[in-house]
This record gives structure tokens, sequence and C-alpha cells, in this order.
């Protein structure tokens, strides 16, 4: 896709206007260019936002085929001109797909640098659960995304006010909530908003970035649970290897972290985990045979499954 029009240029330098008058203390500079060398050259972060949207009517292969050109070129472009341990945020949707391409294409990058952006549910599903407490935002966490976006949220080892989520919302009318509404309301969230601003959640998805690259970076609180799409391999979930799918990590600080392990899982989420296992694995067999039909290597050449 060509970037270098004139439409986009003036964007651009919009853009470059907008960040000069807006005060930001750490920002230092800000280069606007569409030349992949330039916008890579020694990046520590690197931010995917676009990605070729799903179309009503068309087949799931149509935007994935659209999408493997795109994080193709990213990907090369990354392992050329990026610095070595630079930590890639993979925000267009489907993420967790989208970063398996990219880390695919990403020659000689660890697969443990690549990331999808969940955060935005944990947001959503916290915002709910503070709503029907009546607390602020800030006194929930440890909201559990698992798989990929539109997954329903676990709450399981979540806490409101220091205490869990089930001990704060404890009338049964509360728990048919957190079994019904509250799902639901996190699962529609994007497309009511979409719907009302008839426009995509750009605002609440930067949000979402903005709290992944600061945890990644700075570290979390000691015991917060911070929901990232990572690299499956070793996991001790029962997940299959060679997937980027969204879990709880411990972040330790200057793009180091962990995936939170012992934690005891609820039907419910095992549930979870596995239906959105299932659609992970179609999407990457969907990909290989893709990249055949293109005569490339396939994502994960000859990979075992973890228990599968």
């Amino acid at each position: 896709m060509d970037l270098n029009r004139p439409l986009v240029r003036e964007s651009m330098h919009a853009i470059e206007m907008e960040l000069q008058d807006g005060n930001f203390e750490l920002l230092d500079r800000a280069t606007f260019t569409t030349e992949d060398a330039v916008a890579f050259k020694d990046a520590d972060y690197a931010i995917l936002l676009g990605a070729y949207p799903s179309q009503e009517g068309k087949e799931k292969k149509d935007s994935m085929e659209m999408n493997s050109i795109i994080f193709r070129t990213l990907g090369q472009s990354l392992a050329s001109h990026a610095k070595a341990d630079c930590k890639i945020l993979v925000v267009g949707h489907p993420a967790c797909t989208n970063a398996l391409l990219c880390a695919h294409h990403a020659s000689g990058m660890p697969k443990e640098n690549f990331f999808a952006v969940t955060h935005l549910d944990q947001n959503r599903a916290s915002w709910q659960l503070a709503q029907r407490a009546g607390v602020s935002v800030g006194d929930v966490r440890n909201v559990i995304v698992w798989g990929c976006l539109a997954q329903a949220p676990d709450v399981d080892h979540a806490e409101i006010s220091g205490q869990p989520v089930d001990k704060v919302l404890a009338s049964p009318d509360d728990a048919r909530w957190l079994q019904e509404d509250f799902v639901e309301a996190v699962q529609k969230r994007g497309q009511s908003v979409v719907e009302a601003r008839q426009e995509s959640t750009a605002l609440s998805v930067a949000r979402a970035v903005v709290r992944h690259v600061k945890a990644l970076h700075c570290g979390a609180e000691p015991g917060e649970l911070v929901s990232m799409g990572v690299w499956t391999d070793g996991n001790e979930y029962g997940i299959s290897n060679g997937l980027y799918f969204s879990m709880p990590v411990h972040c330790l600080g200057r793009g180091a972290y962990q995936v939170a392990s012992g934690l005891q899982l609820s039907k419910k989420s095992r549930r979870t985990i596995k239906e959105a296992e299932a659609e992970l694995l179609q999407d990457r067999s969907l990909l290989t045979s893709i990249l055949n039909e293109h005569k490339q290597v396939p994502v994960v050449p000859g990979r075992a499954s973890n228990g599968h």
C-alpha cells in the first residue's frame, strides 16, 4: 500500500502540529515519514496500529491475504531496521493472528518480543465492575483476558478495593449480572461505541496501548496482572505452542515480563481458553494455507502442540 500521497502527508503534518501544541514534556521530537527504513530505524518500541479489516459478506481468507502482505512488509522492515530487542505491539484486529504473521516475517527477532494488545477488554471489564460496585475504576485490578478480544473476561482473580470480586458483588443479583449482563456488555462494547460514534474506537484503543506500553516498559505493581497477547511456547495452561494468546503476565520493566504461574482456573475459564485456542489454531491453519499458495514458508512448520 502506497502511503506516500499528498493526503497522507497533509494528515501527518496536522498530527505533527497537534503534538507540538500539546506541550508533552516527555516528547523530544517526532518524525513523520512514509519510509519504513526511517520509521523503524533503531526503534526500541514499534506500535503497529493498522490492519486490513474484515468486511461483511466476504470470507475471512480475503482479509487474511491482505494482512499477510501488510505484515510481511512490516516484519521484514522491523528485522532490517529496528533494534534487535525492539518490542513490537500489534493493535490491528485480529491482533493475535496479525502478531503471528508479523513475527513470522521478522526473521531473527525473538518471538517473545511481539505482543498483541488485548488490554482494551481488560479496561472495558474493569469499568463495568467499578460501575457496578460504585467505586473508581482505579480500585479494580487483575481482570484477565484469555485468548483474544471479545472473549468472556475472567474475574476469578480480580479485586475490587483489595477484595475478591465475589466478596464485593455478593448478592444473588450481582451473581446473575456477572454471569450474563457483564459478559455481554464487555463483548458488545466495541460495537456499541462504533454504532454511537459512527467511527472506530480510537480513544479507548489508544488508552489501551498506553497502558500496555507503560506496564511493559516501567513495570507493573507487585502482584498486578496485565493481559497481553504473548508467545505461548512453554506455558503451563495447556495452550498450544506457536500462537500469540492473551494471558495474564507480570511486567518487570524494560520490556521484560513473565506469564503468571499457578493460577487456579474455573471450568468457565478453561472453556473460554479452549474456545479461543480453537479459533486461533484455525486462523493459523488458514494462514499456513495462504502462505503455501504464495510459496512462502508455513507459519509454524512442524511445530508440536502443547498437549494436543
